[in-house]
């Protein structure tokens, strides 16, 4: 099942990111007000990780087959991921020398992407891969979480992620008022976020016509729930902003995901149209690729220095975009396509 307009979402929450990371003195970000709310936008990393397990969830069959899920994931994710990893690593070598007892280990959590397991180096390098790490073991887990959900009675499924979000939010509180960082980025502490994914996902497939019949109600939900967000975020609510990272808005997310893909607005069918399902295609380049193309433009060429920073950034997104273009015909969809080709006498994909 494929949710055209899902896609687009994707483009715009990968843009947020960006802005989060590279935002610094560029208009309109500065504006009071405004500023408020780019400093939560790195929240967007728990939506990708709620429309993961949605997306995952409405596609996944009753019998999983493991060597083809596995094999599906790798294909998606891991070959832009290489490449982001060793553009930016080229561009790090051409400022120092290598070091090995500093940066071999390093290179390997980051290769074998579990990084995000150890605060130390949760961010080394091409620093928004953490979060690759963190779905590379939602992945792994997906299968077996899935065929666990799948085997209680749905309303049990609704209890049992629900406890869970509840523990892990509670914990997480717990450690981020303890100023514990690692637990930012380690995937465990994440984990509720994926879940409440799957369980919105097996929610919309097994049962459309109840969520359709109670749009309205999830609409005005959402409606409440998202304004008391912006309420926190534009007051500086200091309790939100320790906690909020490792998924408390989950839920509404899931809302904003149930409403999108029913589609009842006609905002929503603008999403489905070719350019912006396009945009969402390459929003994966869009994110892993920010910090080489950052470090291209500001290391080897110097723009910043000659630029203002507003110009230089909306100058650095365009390159962003056309570089994640570029990227996604020359490397993505190729190295996709090259991997079937190549594995499919051992695995039908």
């Amino acid at each position: 099942m494929k949710i055209e307009q899902l896609t687009f979402t994707r483009f715009v929450a990968a843009i947020a990111i960006v802005v989060f990371h590279f935002n610094k003195d560029v208009f309109p970000f500065t504006v009071t007000g405004i500023d408020r709310f780019t400093v939560f936008l790195n929240v967007l990393v728990s939506y990708f990780f709620v429309l993961s397990g949605f997306i995952l969830a409405i596609n996944a069959k009753d019998k999983i087959d493991l060597k083809q899920f596995y094999f599906n994931r790798f294909a998606r994710i891991y070959p832009l991921y290489l490449f982001a990893l060793l553009a930016t690593l080229a561009l790090i070598r051409s400022l120092r020398p290598f070091e090995f007892e500093l940066d071999f280990h390093r290179v390997v959590l980051s290769v074998f992407l579990v990084q995000s397991w150890t605060e130390k180096y949760a961010l080394v390098y091409n620093y928004p891969g953490w979060s690759l790490s963190v779905e590379i073991f939602f992945y792994l887990l997906f299968p077996f979480l899935f065929k666990g959900l799948q085997l209680l009675r749905f309303k049990h499924r609704v209890l049992v992620v629900g406890l869970f979000w509840v523990v892990m939010q509670t914990l997480f509180i717990v450690f981020a008022q303890q100023k514990e960082a690692w637990v930012l980025y380690h995937p465990l502490f994440h984990l509720s976020t994926f879940v409440v994914g799957i369980l919105g996902g097996m929610l919309y497939k097994e049962k459309q016509a109840w969520v359709m019949a109670h749009q309205a109600l999830l609409e005005r939900i959402f409606l409440v729930s998202a304004l008391l967000l912006l309420f926190l975020m534009f007051t500086g609510n200091v309790v939100f902003s320790q906690v909020y990272h490792d998924g408390l808005p989950a839920p509404v997310f899931l809302l904003f995901i149930f409403i999108v893909s029913l589609n009842r607005h006609q905002l929503f069918n603008g999403f489905c149209k070719r350019v912006p399902v396009y945009l969402g295609e390459i929003s994966y380049g869009l994110y892993i690729l920010q910090v080489p193309v950052y470090r291209l433009l500001t290391q080897t060429f110097g723009l910043k220095a000659s630029l203002s920073a507003t110009s230089f950034f909306y100058f650095y997104l365009l390159v962003l975009l056309l570089v994640s273009a570029v990227c996604y015909e020359l490397i993505e969809k190729p190295s996709r396509i090259f991997l079937r080709n190549r594995f499919s006498k051992s695995i039908s994909i």
